[in-house]
This record gives C-alpha cells, structure tokens and sequence, in this order.
C-alpha cells in the first residue's frame, strides 16, 4: 500500500489500526526499503515511529518479509507472526513492491474462497489496515521459519517449476498448497505442535473479530 496516497487518511485517523511488514536485512537492501526513522516528513516519520511502538505484538497484523530468488527473479515470502501463513509472491520488482498488500489480499481471498465467513473477515482485516509500516526483521523465531520454510517446502524455489504450466506458474495453486498441505510447527510449553496455516490463520481470525 502506498503509504503517501494514503498520507491524509493517516494523518487523520490515528486510531486505524496499522499492518507491520518486517523485512530481513537483506530484503532492506535489496528494495531499499525506507524505514520510519527515515522519513523526510517530519509528521510522517513521528507518527510512523508512534504507530510502530503502539501496534508491536499485535501479532495478527504481523508479518515476516524475505527476499528469495526464483529463475533469476526477486520474489518474496512472507509469513503471519501468529499462524505462520505463508504467501510466495514471484518476479515483485522494486516498484511493484506497493502492491505486495493487494496481493496478499487477492491470494487470502483465493484461498478462503470456500468459506463465506473468514472472507468477511479478510475483508474486514484489510479495511481496517489502511497503513503498512516497513520495519526490520528482529525476531528469530519467525526468521527460522521463513529460512526453514524456503529451504524444505519451496526448496530454494526449484519447487516452483512444478506449478509451470504452459509458461504460467500456477501461483494461487502453489499458495494454497503451503497454507493446506505443508504442516508447521510451534514449541509451546515445551510441546511441539503441528498444524496448516489454513487452519490456524483462520482459528486467529476468529478469535479476533468475535470480540
């Protein structure tokens, strides 16, 4: 989401709750990703930081950001900090990198296109999160599984040429597998847990909204 077309509606509503992107070292770098210190706007760059400091741990509107290569291609994963659902997004230019909500909207949708009730949910999920603030990638549980998940499931992207079919990759078919068919895992208490994304995103959404 472009953060300046929506500089008004920021600025206005202070109370509109705030989608945090965090992004490895390298995914900085490589897009060159701006971080709230380093607005020029000085009532942009303080209210970013106070959103920042006010939203952290809200681990449903969290997500994780990687870069990865794909056939020579920038492409990125990113992973929910509450249900680790995960979303490969293939060939994301610089300029492209805005788009990256609407196409994690667009994959939730297709995804939960079975379930009329979480899709009122995501829907609710993405008009409530008219921001997204860029920040760097600090918590080691979900870099493990984003290195994890692009090391066993996506195998370094070799896997995707299985989706590519007459030249197209299927990438709605690739998304929905990692989310339904992949199992992750979670220690708490000691305990492992094993679970589908699918499952697990939608149990949070739940849990959310029926408050």
């Amino acid at each position: 989401m472009d953060l300046m077309k929506n500089r008004d509606k920021f600025l206005d509503k202070e109370s509109e709750k705030t989608m945090i992107l965090y992004a490895t070292k390298e995914t900085v770098k490589k897009y060159d990703i701006p971080m709230p210190e380093e607005f020029e706007d000085k009532k942009i760059r303080e209210m970013l930081i106070a959103v920042r400091e006010n939203e952290e741990g809200k681990e449903i509107f969290e997500w994780g950001v990687k870069v990865f290569y794909f056939d020579r291609r920038k492409c990125l994963q990113l992973v929910n900090f509450s249900s680790k659902f995960t979303i490969f997004l293939i060939d994301v230019k610089k300029k492209e990198l805005s788009d990256s909500i609407n196409l994690l909207a667009f994959y939730l949708e297709e995804i939960y296109a079975d379930n009329p009730k979480i899709l009122k949910y995501i829907k609710k999920y993405f008009e409530e999160t008219p921001i997204v603030v860029f920040s760097k990638l600090k918590n080691q549980s979900i870099i493990a599984t984003l290195n994890n998940t692009q090391r066993s499931f996506a195998l370094d992207g070799e896997r995707f040429y299985n989706y590519i079919e007459n030249g197209v990759l299927k990438s709605v078919e690739l998304n929905k597998e990692v989310n339904s068919d992949w199992i992750f895992r979670e220690k708490i208490d000691n305990k492992q847990n094993y679970f589908y994304s699918k499952d697990k995103f939608a149990e949070k959404l739940v849990e959310y909204y029926k408050h």
